[in-house]
Order: structure tokens, then sequence, then C-alpha cells
């Protein structure tokens, strides 16, 4: 049941109690973290030092900055992961309510759906395997233009 707007109240009005949990949230979660770095920094006698402050790369020494080109390869193949982990992730309910679905009578209509999502998804990965993708030692072409 919802309560009626009163004259002059706004509609946004119930927003104003979510601001105000958002504030003493953040508060108390800012409260708590100086708290913690107090108790374990200053009164503990912990001092930061250099190599504290270090980039950890698995026991080696740091070479180099942290800051370099990343190979966009990694974000494709991290990509085209993704888009098949979605599919099984909107997938697998309807497979698990599949027999409903043949005891109702759509069992056709959702495996032509399910099909159809599949094979939209697969054109996608045949797409990048054909201007390759999926090659992980590819050479770089660098096209040198028009201008000649």
């Amino acid at each position: 049941m919802t309560t009626p707007v009163l004259a002059g109240q706004s509609h946004f009005a119930e927003y104003g109690a979510i601001a105000v949990i958002v504030v003493l949230t953040a508060t108390v979660v800012f409260a708590l973290m100086t708290a913690v770095r107090i108790i374990t920094r200053v009164l503990s006698g912990i001092r930061t030092t250099p190599g504290k402050l270090s980039t950890y790369e698995c026991g080696e020494t740091p070479v180099g900055t942290a800051w370099f080109r990343f190979n966009n390869r990694f974000y494709l193949v991290a990509i085209l992961f993704l888009v098949f982990d979605v599919e099984v992730a909107l997938v697998m309910p309807v497979l698990v309510r599949y027999t409903v679905f043949l005891r109702d009578g759509h069992g056709a209509a959702a495996l032509a759906k399910i099909t159809v999502f599949a094979a939209t998804l697969l054109l996608g990965l045949v797409y990048a395997a054909k201007k390759g993708d999926l090659t992980w030692n590819k050479s770089i072409r660098i096209d040198q233009g028009d201008d000649q």
C-alpha cells in the first residue's frame, strides 16, 4: 500500500531517505577505515618503507614502470570469453525448465529461440576468427594510406 502524496510534497521526497542512508554509510565506512589506520599504523608503530610501496610482482624485483603498452589480444580474448560466458548464463535457466516447455507445448519455440541466440553468437565467433582475432601470434599490418 502506497501513501498518497500530500499537497506541496514532491514525488522525490522518498529519495531523501536514500541520500541520508548513503551519507551515513559513507561516514561510517570512512570512520572505520580511519580507526583501522590509526590502530594499525600509529599505535602499532608500523612504518611505511619504499619497499612496501613498490609494485609486487610475485617476489620478483620490479622492472620498469607499471605504465606500459598492454597487448590488446588479451582484451579480445577476454571479451570473447565474456560473450560465451553470458550465453551460458542466459541459456542455462531455459535448459533447466525445458521439460516444462515441452510439457506445455512450447518446446519447439524455446528450442528455436535458443538456436537463434546461439547462432547469432556463433556468427560473431566466426567473424572474429575470420578477422584473425583468435590467432595469438598475428602480425600487425600498418597501412601506408593513399597519399602516394
